[in-house]
Formats: structure tokens, C-alpha cells, sequence
């Protein structure tokens, strides 16, 4: 199975798991926290209420952090330019939110696959 397509993996749980624990653990870096209740079946749910008002906040309020966080997360400005075109009538922070959650899945998927 190729880790770049993770649309099978989106059911796994321990792939959600790992998921929210690297997410909290990146904002953490920042100084924001992210509360996970260990529910996977709500996971992406739970993890994109708590991530889009940090995206509103850090897009009003300091861009340049967003953009440091963006980084080290590895979400490139092209690709969240190209999302943006995609999809104009979604709110940026929402769609930053979706990118940030996507993309620490594949870094667990990949870590997984490369793994065995």
C-alpha cells in the first residue's frame, strides 16, 4: 500500500491515536494546547474544533508564527495556496486546519509503512 494515499488508513484507530498525540504535541511547541479525549471516532472532529480558532487567532493576530508553525509542520505555501484556490468558498482557517490534520497522519502512516 503506498503511505501517500491515506484515505484507507482514516479508520485505523491506533493511526488516529498517533495522529492527535503528534498533533498535541507540535502545538504544544507553540504554546497551545490541544486536549484529546481519546475517542476516534470523533477524533477529526474534535481535533478541527480545537484547531481552527487557533488558525483565526494566529491569522488575525501574528502570520509569521502561523507561517513558522506551517514549517515545521512541513505544509508548504504552494500547497496551502493551491487548497485555497480549490476551494474559495471554505474559511482559510478551516482549510488549515484540514491540511495540519492530513499531514500529520501521513507523517504517521509513513513512519508506520517505512517501519516494517
Amino acid at each position: 500500500m503506498n503511505p501517500g494515499d491515506i484515505e484507507p488508513y482514516r479508520l485505523d484507530l491506533a493511526l488516529i491515536r498517533e495522529t492527535a498525540e503528534r498533533i498535541t504535541k507540535d502545538f504544544d511547541l507553540f504554546g497551545f494546547v490541544i486536549n484529546f479525549s481519546g475517542k476516534e471516532d470523533t477524533a477529526y472532529q474534535e481535533l478541527n474544533d480545537q484547531l481552527v480558532p487557533v488558525f483565526n487567532n494566529l491569522l488575525k493576530s501574528n502570520r509569521q508564527k502561523l507561517m513558522r508553525m506551517l514549517y515545521i509542520i512541513d505544509i508548504s505555501e504552494e500547497k496551502l495556496t493551491s487548497t485555497i484556490k480549490k476551494h474559495p468558498n471554505v474559511k482559510m482557517e478551516t482549510i488549515i486546519s484540514h491540511l495540519v490534520i492530513e499531514r500529520e497522519l501521513q507523517k504517521v502512516i509513513t513512519r508506520r509503512y517505512f517501519k516494517s
